[in-house]
């Protein structure tokens, strides 16, 4: 009886693991339901405050209201944020860029790894009705709450850079290079040539996450084992229905982090935003098409797999 309820236990396990049930405790040292900590109230509230402003396109009034805006936002989290601006001549002349970010710093002592989590606050230029909810909005939202949850935690074994880039959308109606990833392509080269280079190890980048229909773009220019991670934490957070929704290769500022740093990246972008993607870029993406719950979710998939994340690449 004893060996028949042995071989039962084990054969329950091993359909658990199967059907990806189980899971081994993640490593790390995040403190135990950080992701819970995530409030999306607050994330909601960013995001109104941004949609308020109106568009937000580089080189607009809107755009600098919005970085006074966040810089106000991380002090209130007790941290520091630094402007980055640059110029750089674009198919309408030379506009001015500024990134914004802010270091939190790891108990690793000065050789620790960095990790950028990322988002774009810029509008694409498309008029006056234009507010970007979803796209620049929603993402930029959440990464406001990840650095105010994060900072009132004890510090972990990476520092963190949230990291809010101006100029990903491109200038003109198409995505052509270089007309895209003014921000993000300026800040890697600053990072290539600071003697800080060699501890850059991860990017995770935010976008469109405010979708209503939350499910995420399995992007195939995302690490696989980034994407692994994440999809074992979603497992133990009871958010896989929120991934994948198709695959496909996404160009977005993650790739400035791939292709000049060669660091592992993920692209968390829900590339599907209404019926065969007819909000995406338009008048239509507005507060109503988003949601509280779509952010919680980001929010605590992010804080749920940065623990394994840590424990793979924070070396």
């Amino acid at each position: 009886m004893h060996r028949i309820f042995c071989l039962l236990i084990c054969v329950t396990v091993a359909v658990a693991c199967a059907n990806g049930d189980a899971e081994t405790p993640p490593p790390g040292d995040a403190p135990p339901a950080l992701d819970r900590a995530f409030d999306a109230g607050v994330a909601w509230k960013h995001l109104e405050a941004q949609v308020a402003i109106g568009p937000r396109f580089s080189g607009s009034e809107g755009a600098e209201r919005t970085r006074k805006y966040l810089e106000i936002e991380l002090r209130k989290s007790e941290l520091d944020p630094v402007r980055e601006t640059f110029k750089a001549q674009t198919p309408v002349g030379l506009v001015e860029f500024a990134n914004v970010y802010a270091d939190l710093v790891g108990t690793g002592g000065d050789a620790q790894p960095i990790f950028v989590i990322a988002s774009h606050y810029d509008t694409k230029r498309l008029g006056d009705d234009f507010v970007g909810a979803n796209d620049g909005g929603s993402s930029t939202a959440v990464l406001l709450e990840l650095a105010s949850v994060m900072a009132k935690a004890p510090r972990r074994s990476v520092t963190y850079r949230f990291l809010f880039l101006d100029g990903e959308e491109a200038v003109n109606h198409q995505w052509r290079d270089p007309d895209n990833r003014y921000g993000s392509r300026h800040h890697v080269e600053q990072i290539k040539k600071s003697d800080l280079r060699v501890r850059y190890k991860l990017c995770v980048l935010l976008d469109m996450v405010g979708d209503k229909l939350l499910k995420f773009t399995l992007d195939e220019n995302s690490d696989k084992d980034v994407i692994r991670e994440f999809e074992k934490a979603a497992r133990r957070g009871k958010l896989s229905k929120h991934l994948w929704a198709r695959k496909m290769p996404v160009m977005d500022d993650h790739i400035s982090f791939s292709d000049g740093l060669s660091i592992p990246v993920i692209d968390l972008i829900d590339f599907e935003y209404g019926p065969n993607n007819s909000y995406w870029h338009t008048n239509a993406d507005t507060l109503d098409k988003c949601s509280k719950e779509s952010l919680e979710v980001t929010g605590r998939l992010v804080l749920l797999t940065l623990p394994a994340l840590e424990a793979r690449f924070g070396k």
